[in-house]
């Protein structure tokens, strides 16, 4: 007995030798990347401003505080990605002043506030919110035109804050474009079948049927079909994913509680937003806006089907509309081709914000 107790002792030493050793590489990891991150000149801000009543997280970096402003709208709904700005938009400060912001119910907004001091969510409440934001961005960088960037459930707060404040606004952007929610899902799972019996793989296929097509009976089984799609994506974007963890926890500001923040955060925005998106149907509000409008879509993308977006872009009204196809890219093409995307971006849309490009109304492709 004594002799197993003291291989239990040895083991658990060796685990902690092993767990602190590990905090150690993570230190290091954060201090080399906090000096690669930091901005000696322009603006790299880490604040806390009131929107809608609440406490809410914004970072804002930039080299030259005359260059556009980019209001990032993360996905989700609950996917915070401030924590991950320094390294995701690395380069995009030279020609931007970016700005990403832990929205109402995500990241350290919803850590300071909970579920009680978040509210109940809803689209509206989250536009509010995001043109506060805006009106507050345009009072502490003046003269700067800002762009709106969605990213897929940001692409729906993006178009209502675009229609609600068109004035405030210079351009608009969008990666994986919401659509018709409803329809989306549905091409979503039929397509996401279609790909793992294209890959042999029975089992999922059939996994996916027992669920049932959507409207889906709880979000389990969303969660699930999420899953099995992500498994169908360029090997890129699963790569992404397997390592978000420990590019959370190794970023230059990362917290150890951020990770578990965003799993909280996830499970309690989808919770709330989930039937009102079911509803959202882009050409419901209209389909003429008064800003230019560029929208990148990975070829693969089945989380918001590329086909819809594609068949959208032609029948908006706008200065300009264009769509932008990325190759071998699925919904997160910001995680998995970022230098493509930075690249579009200077060359799109900062003319745009800097008044230098003739508008065009055709949609490329």
């Amino acid at each position: 007995m004594a002799a197993k107790r003291g291989g239990l002792g040895k083991a658990l030493f060796a685990a902690a030798g092993l767990v602190a050793g590990a905090f150690v590489v993570r230190g290091a990891i954060q201090r080399a990347g906090r000096a690669k991150a930091y901005l000696a000149q322009g603006i790299d801000e880490k604040t806390w401003i009131t929107l809608g009543g609440i406490e809410q997280w914004v970072t804002i970096r930039g080299r030259d505080l005359s260059n556009p402003v980019l209001l990032v709208l993360h996905g989700g709904p609950g996917s915070a990605i401030s924590t991950l700005a320094p390294k995701l938009f690395a380069g995009w400060e030279d020609h931007f002043t970016v700005v990403n912001w832990d929205q109402r119910g995500a990241g350290r907004t919803f850590a300071r506030n909970g579920k009680d001091g978040s509210g109940p969510l809803t689209i509206g409440r989250m536009v509010v919110d995001g043109i506060e934001l805006a009106e507050e961005l345009k009072r502490r960088l003046p003269g700067a035109p800002i762009i709106l960037f969605g990213i897929s459930w940001g692409s729906v707060l993006g178009v209502e804050m675009l229609r609600a404040k068109p004035d405030l606004f210079c351009a608009y952007a969008a990666s994986g474009q919401l659509v018709d929610m409803g329809q989306g899902e549905t091409l979503s799972y039929f397509g996401t079948i279609d790909r793992l019996r294209a890959r042999s793989d029975e089992r999922g296929a059939k996994a996916l049927e027992a669920i049932g097509p959507p409207p889906y009976p709880d979000l389990k089984s969303l969660a699930k079909q999420r899953q099995l799609l992500v498994s169908t994506m360029p090997g890129a974007e699963r790569h992404a994913f397997r390592d978000i963890t420990l590019a959370m926890l190794t970023a230059p500001d990362g917290k150890l509680g951020d990770f578990l923040t965003l799993q909280q955060a996830t499970r309690f925005s989808v919770g709330q937003l989930w039937g009102p998106l079911q509803a959202w149907r882009l050409e419901a509000g209209g389909l003429t806006f008064e800003a230019p409008m560029v929208f990148f879509q990975g070829d693969a993308d089945l989380h918001t089907p590329t086909a819809l977006v594609s068949g959208l872009a032609p029948q908006l009204k706008a200065p300009a509309v264009e769509f932008v196809l990325i190759e071998d890219a699925g919904h997160f093409a910001l995680m998995t081709h970022g230098d493509r995307l930075r690249r579009e971006f200077v060359e799109r849309l900062r003319p745009f914000a800097l008044g230098k490009v003739k508008k065009r109304k055709k949609a490329k492709g």
